[in-house]
């Protein structure tokens, strides 16, 4: 099954369960964003309330990485959790008459914090799931991927992947900032205390 696109009167009260496949290009997935092997897994469970449509669920696949130590491309097997809220348009308000004075600081914090994750917008009579899944792989994706925790990576000198075998180059000290500091006070005299 192809990546759905329920009609909101295809959602029963009890919510909606769909599990299904989708592939990198359904999501709108450029090469940048995240490369896929195959196709994502995807569980998803709906459920519609007033004008708002919760939706959670779990995607999983194969994601091609480059490691950032050995420049490597190595395959990950990932499971994303997800949940998102969609929004219905308000129907138009009657105008509430603008408030004379500004809030006080009391006022400001006892009102309701703000959610920090706004909610895709509903457009239509469709649930559109292909951007709100592209933004949670993107998300999910490391800042730092490592092919494994002990990756070596290169040879600052060479270039040799020292994942395969070590370099004949001589391994350069990289001094500390502090023993730089002690050399500097070193030489300086030191002040009487008193």
């Amino acid at each position: 099954m192809a990546l759905p696109s329920p009609h909101l009167s295809e959602i029963p009260a009890e919510g909606l369960r769909l599990t299904c496949t989708a592939q990198s290009d359904e999501l709108q997935l450029k090469p940048v964003d995240a490369r896929v092997s195959g196709e994502l897994g995807l569980s998803i469970e709906i459920v519609k309330a007033g004008r708002a449509v919760h939706v959670s669920g779990t995607l999983a696949g194969t994601f091609v990485r480059q490691c950032v130590r050995c420049l490597n491309e190595y395959d990950e097997l990932a499971r994303i959790p997800f949940t998102a809220d969609y929004l219905g348009e308000e129907p138009p308000a009657k105008p509430q008459p603008k408030r004379a004075k500004p809030r006080t600081e009391e006022e400001a914090a006892d009102a309701p914090i703000e959610d920090e994750e706004e909610p895709y917008s509903l457009v239509g009579d469709r649930l559109e799931l292909a951007e709100m899944l592209r933004e949670q792989i993107i998300l999910a994706t490391p800042m730092q991927p490592l092919c494994r925790e002990d990756c070596r990576g290169l040879c600052l000198t060479c270039g040799q992947d020292l994942n395969e075998r070590r370099c004949d180059c001589p391994e350069e000290q990289q001094e500390s900032p502090f023993l730089v500091l002690r050399k500097l006070t070193e030489g300086t005299p030191k002040r009487p205390r008193g």
